[in-house]
């Protein structure tokens, strides 16, 4: 019941002389209601100042209105450390503006030990942020029905739908940009095998050396190194992964992090050893971020917009809520970004 002040439905068909159930179809899209009648009542409503109780919407279309935001594994970092980088915080961001814009509220769902826990959170669907391959919580997700995509690659069957760039294809382009200025000996830094994002752009690099004859060199699992449960610990994993390889009898002559946060470090492992870049050394991340435009020098790296995938992802959550058929999947748009850290031209 509104109150006083409140106009209901009843006040805007007396003022528009029409049936309360025409007001109804007509402001809920539903009904034979003519175009004619359709616009009368909508007008009425917005001069009344009428809005939808839409917790009473809810409750008769069994729906809660709410999304929910998933994370990477909580076996690595928490959500907490993952938003500490501007890629999941972006991702995050536009992921809440595209759910409001939808009249849709977007719920960061917690690390949780037991996923099980993810039954009594009410939600009509979830995006998964860069699935891992052994996410208990995913399966839950199967089991009790709810409506799920990927942000990021997916294999599993698991996804109704997926927003990713084509990986493949710009692993390969970062990985020729460094072949033409002389790399033969191409050391990339990856978190683990857990990450399908990781998986999908490591395979491609393995590939991209078989066919060039090269070894492929992939640094241990950074991700599970013992200690790495902090942004800060696993920049250090990657700082002394870097330096290993610096020094060792075959030192690479270009480095590529998998890893968001890891570049610079490589970097300043490289800079430590009395290493110019990119005299020396190519320093490379296949994900952009604001750290590497202020790295000394400024590391290429690809731009892979979050804000359109995560745009994508949600207009894709809601037509598999709404049981309709997400638009047709393409790849999401990337750039790769040449700074100073792969331009000899710029080098002094």
């Amino acid at each position: 019941m509104g109150t006083p002040n409140t106009p209901t439905l009843r006040d805007v068909a007396t003022a528009a002389g029409v049936a309360v159930s025409t007001v109804s179809y007509a402001l809920n899209g539903k009904g034979r209601v003519d175009a004619a009648t359709r616009a009368r009542v909508q007008n009425v409503a917005d001069q009344l100042g009428y809005t939808a109780n839409r917790a009473a919407q809810n409750l008769r279309s069994g729906r809660t209105a709410t999304l929910g935001l998933m994370l990477p594994a909580p076996a690595e970092l928490s959500s907490a450390e993952y938003l500490n980088f501007d890629w999941y915080g972006r991702v995050a961001t536009s992921a809440t503006q595209a759910a409001f814009h939808a009249d849709h509220s977007l719920l960061l769902l917690p690390s949780m030990k037991d996923p099980n826990g993810l039954r009594r959170i009410p939600m009509d669907g979830v995006i998964v942020v860069d699935p891992m391959s052994q996410d208990p919580r995913i399966d839950v997700l199967q089991k009790i029905r709810i409506p799920s995509v990927a942000i990021g690659p997916a294999t599993s069957d698991y996804f109704g739908y997926n927003a990713c760039p084509d990986l493949v294809s710009t692993t390969e382009t970062l990985l020729n940009h460094l072949a033409e200025l002389g790399a033969t000996n191409i050391f990339v830094l990856a978190a683990g095998p857990d990450s399908e994002w990781t998986r999908a752009t490591t395979n491609a690099y393995v590939a991209w050396c078989h066919v060039r004859g090269m070894r492929a060199r992939v640094s241990n699992p950074l991700g599970v190194q013992s200690g790495a449960g902090t942004v800060e610990q696993l920049v250090r994993a990657a700082y002394v992964s870097t330096y290993d390889a610096l020094t060792s009898e075959n030192p690479p002559d270009a480095i590529v992090s998998l890893i968001l946060g890891c570049a610079p470090a490589a970097a300043r492992a490289a800079l430590d050893l009395g290493l110019s870049i990119p005299g020396d050394i190519l320093i490379a991340q296949d994900i952009d971020e604001p750290a590497l435009t202020v790295s000394d020098p400024p590391i290429t790296a690809y731009d892979f917009f979050p804000e359109e995938q995560a745009r994508v992802a949600v207009d894709a959550l809601l037509a598999l809520i709404g049981g309709t058929e997400p638009p047709t999947r393409g790849h999401t748009h990337s750039e790769l970004r040449i700074r100073a850290s792969t331009d000899r031209t710029v080098a002094t």
